[in-house]
């Protein structure tokens, strides 16, 4: 996959995007030719492109916050087209009045119409034929499958729960002789790496899959380098799956994986200018909505007895502790009886407490942490110092290791962190969102924090300016369909 602003970009939705683009100007120009009231279409262009440059911002973020990017879409449903139609139409309105009002700029009515008409009468046209194009059954490249373990296993099924990929799993190759023949997860063992060769020329594969996490053989490491000269493209199991799930697989990497993945000084450079933006948008942000917290105070307190405010140590960065500020959403000494997993539907919320975290005003008075540089805007979510603690503890596992050889060898115990890389979280300032926060809002249990860490791992490791965009706009999308907590 292209990377934009060190974030991985699925070639399909370039395209789709680029298709939108397309229509976008396509009505830009029908609204300079087809108004009456425009006598020199390009001077006109060129002094009002501020006005057309921010109408396109809007336009591709509404389409963005509707979810109008989900490559599962199949835009020859009508009721697709008419959401797409619909939602067009709101970024019209919200267009206009950023326009008129923040910016003061003039636009004559005629050619609004026309401009909006057209583009979303293009986009009507345009996606149901990337639907025809790009619809997942026919994006699909073959794969193999280089390693029928654990880590193969888990990659055939992330392969097959996501289609959109464009990528088919042929079956399997392994070089323990005992397993080639057989079939593992409804996949074929097809044969050994001394195979490769003639796999790829028999099945017409255009991707093997690494998915050996332990040391590799000599015989191996040979064939993939001599495949990889003959135009195969090869990927390791982590990777491949990061490109499908947008998290990283927690039990088939390692800290030289991580580093040597991680390595970006684009990345170094984004913490210092993430530091400004924070400064920035904490003070933008506060002065609008300090009449709010009154409003928001007098609302807690008529609903229940308690504090205004919810205070709690967190760990920030490098483990630093602070004190977080929020709204109090729960019932006066929620946690009499000892630290709680917050869960869906709590009984502990209180009525005004849940309709706070549903649009996520509980957390306005972050905007104190951010602007002192306890916070940033987009991180991983601050957790508690005894959960960091209890997930980062070691703890014993046993596991079976092969040979240089591929002979396996005896069980040896290893010990991990009952979370595996927990302690990476603090390496970043957590932050009022994030990645994990919007793409898996809930964790009531350990094994729901290890699917969060999964997210985390994947914004600090891929942390840049496009994907904290495509955060906020997730997270506006959030809060406006009451969806997380």
């Amino acid at each position: 996959m292209p990377r934009i602003f060190n974030l991985q970009i699925s070639i399909w939705k370039l395209f789709l995007f680029s298709g939108d683009l397309g229509c976008y100007s396509l009505s830009v120009v029908a609204s300079l030719y087809l108004n009456p009231n425009t006598e020199h279409p390009w001077e006109f262009f060129a002094q009002n492109h501020l006005m057309f440059t921010i109408t396109g911002v809007v336009y591709f973020s509404i389409l963005f916050i509707g979810d109008l990017y989900d490559l599962h879409q199949d835009y020859h449903q009508p009721f697709n087209l008419a959401r797409l139609t619909f939602i067009c139409w709101i970024g019209t309105v919200v267009a206009v009045l950023i326009i008129y009002f923040p910016f003061r700029l003039f636009v004559h009515r005629t050619q609004i119409i026309i401009q909006s008409l057209v583009f979303a009468g293009a986009l009507v046209v345009w996606r149901p034929f990337f639907s025809a194009v790009a619809f997942p059954q026919r994006l699909q490249k073959k794969a193999l499958i280089v390693g029928a373990g654990k880590s193969g296993k888990f990659l055939l099924q992330s392969l097959r729960q996501n289609p959109q990929g464009g990528i088919l799993p042929v079956g399997f190759v392994d070089d323990d002789p005992q397993k080639v023949g057989t079939v593992i997860e409804g996949a074929a063992v097809l044969g050994t790496s001394r195979n490769l060769r003639q796999l790829i020329a028999d099945y017409q594969i255009s991707l093997l899959a690494v998915a050996i996490t332990h040391e590799k053989s000599d015989a191996l490491v040979t064939a993939l380098t001599q495949v990889y000269w003959s135009g195969c493209k090869i990927l390791d199991m982590p990777s491949l799956f990061e490109s499908l799930e947008d998290k990283l697989p927690l039990d088939h990497i390692s800290d030289s994986w991580l580093l040597l993945n991680s390595l970006s000084k684009p990345t170094l450079y984004y913490r210092y200018f993430k530091r400004i933006m924070d400064l920035i948008l904490s003070g933008f942000l506060l002065m609008p909505t300090l009449p709010l917290f009154g409003l928001i105070a007098l609302a807690i307190k008529l609903d229940s007895p308690g504090a205004v405010f919810y205070r709690q140590e967190r760990l920030g960065h490098e483990g630093a502790p602070f004190e977080i500020i929020k709204f109090r959403t729960m019932v006066e000494n929620a946690e009499i009886g000892g630290q709680q997993w917050s869960r869906e539907n709590d009984p502990r919320v209180t009525r005004v407490g849940n309709l706070l975290r549903k649009m996520r005003l509980d957390e306005l008075p972050q905007l104190i942490n951010v602007f002192k540089g306890e916070m940033s805007f987009i991180g991983p979510r601050p957790e508690r110092p005894i959960f960091i603690k209890e997930f980062s503890e070691p703890v014993p596992e046993w596991r079976l290791v092969k040979s240089r050889h591929n002979l396996e060898a005896n069980e040896k115990c290893v010990f991990k962190e009952k979370i595996p890389f927990y302690s990476y979280r603090l390496l970043v300032k957590p932050g009022l969102t994030g990645w994990a926060q919007v793409m898996f809002p809930y964790a009531s249990s350990l094994a729901e924090s290890r699917e969060k860490l999964m997210y985390d791992l994947y914004y600090i490791k891929n942390m840049g300016f496009l994907l904290d965009v495509v955060i906020l706009l997730k997270t506006v999308r959030i809060v406006l369909f009451g969806r997380g907590r």
